[in-house]
């Protein structure tokens, strides 16, 4: 009826790796690991076209905008160089009109060859 406890030494046992669990295991990682990076690939290419989206659409607004200002800073520059605004602006800083028989319009470029078609003829006469 009374049983007496044995100490049970077992240190002297050692535990097989169970190799089919270790190939099932091999097989969930090859196969787990592929998806995975998969998916980790298809949400950060998701995440990328999201933002890129935002950054396309940030950017329109920015070019309405600078051509909307562009348009205003046009129109307004065509005001302020236009011929009626010069001559007002002219007449109250006291400036006069100018005889167009005593303008006279000096061309550089046609001066240049003018003088080089000169210089031409005499090197040609020369000899």
């Amino acid at each position: 009826m009374y049983t007496q406890k044995k100490p049970i030494e077992n240190t002297h046992i050692v535990r097989e790796r169970d190799r089919q669990r270790f190939r099932e295991l091999l097989a969930v990682l090859s196969l787990g690991i592929p998806i995975g990076l998969f998916l980790l690939l298809f949400t950060w290419q998701n995440l990328e076209v999201i933002r890129l989206g935002r950054e396309a659409t940030r950017l329109q607004k920015s070019l309405k905008d600078i051509e909307v200002e562009h348009k205003t800073l046009q129109l307004e520059l065509d005001r302020m160089t236009s011929f009626e605004t010069v001559e007002t602006k002219a007449k109250t800083l006291g400036f006069e009109a100018t005889d167009p028989k005593a303008i006279v319009i000096v061309d550089t470029k046609a001066e240049g060859r003018r003088q080089k078609a000169e210089g031409r003829t005499t090197e040609a006469s020369a000899p």
